[in-house]
């Protein structure tokens, strides 16, 4: 495993988070992020699941041969998270942005310790299993998605809503009028200020509501 941990001042235990990047790699804005969650409570680790493997182009085969070794990553990672004495093990979330949404939601119904789900501008069934199996019994999920994302398209955050409903879960969605893609990354054209404060703010409303903290 590889990825920046951080740590709340305040003595624990607390609730954790693992933050999971997307198809374009691990970035500075990732911990960075995690620092925001670790002053707000939680521990926090953003992970570069490509560490031990390197990327893969999207929709290539090579993708889905390396889907398996990135969910074992998500899965140590969260077993190393829950072994720490500053971490509650039974008050876990995944973070995930783009591909690393849909790594999130491919994973975590095999981890009992994960009970929350953020998916930015991500979606279901995107690697080695089927979208309804995915997510049968999956835990609370916040969806925040861009209306006009051109990667991702809106589409695939209304059929993963449908499919957790369908499948017993609940799910809160926001769909952002007018953004695009990766909507709250600075630095790129699609960056929008405003949306990225607020849906940051809803993820943090959602993690303390199903993770406490």
């Amino acid at each position: 495993m590889w990825g920046v941990l951080e740590i709340p001042r305040d003595p624990g235990p607390h609730p954790a988070v693992i933050i999971l990047h997307g198809s374009s790699g691990w970035r500075t804005l990732y911990p960075e992020m995690g620092r925001i969650f670790a002053d707000s409570g939680f521990v926090s680790v953003a992970l570069d699941y490509y560490a031990e493997t390197g990327g893969a182009a999207v929709g290539s085969e090579e993708k889905l041969e390396k889907w398996e070794d990135w969910r074992r990553t998500v899965q140590r990672t969260t077993a190393y998270l829950a072994s720490r004495p500053e971490v509650d093990g039974n008050r876990i979330g995944l973070i995930g942005f783009s591909r690393g949404a849909f790594l999130a939601v491919s994973v975590a119904t095999s981890l009992p310790e994960v009970k929350a789900v953020v998916d930015f501008f991500g979606g279901g069934g995107g690697g080695t299993r089927a979208l309804k199996e995915e997510t049968a019994g999956f835990p609370p999920l916040l969806i925040l998605h861009g209306e006009r994302d051109s990667v991702v398209p809106v589409s695939f955050a209304r059929q993963l809503r449908r499919a957790v409903l369908e499948g017993g879960g609940s799910v809160e969605m926001v769909i952002y009028p007018g953004q695009e893609h990766a909507f709250n990354f600075p630095g790129i054209a699609s960056y929008s200020p405003d949306e990225a404060a607020d849906a940051l703010q809803k993820a943090m409303t959602f993690l303390r509501t199903h993770l406490g903290g």
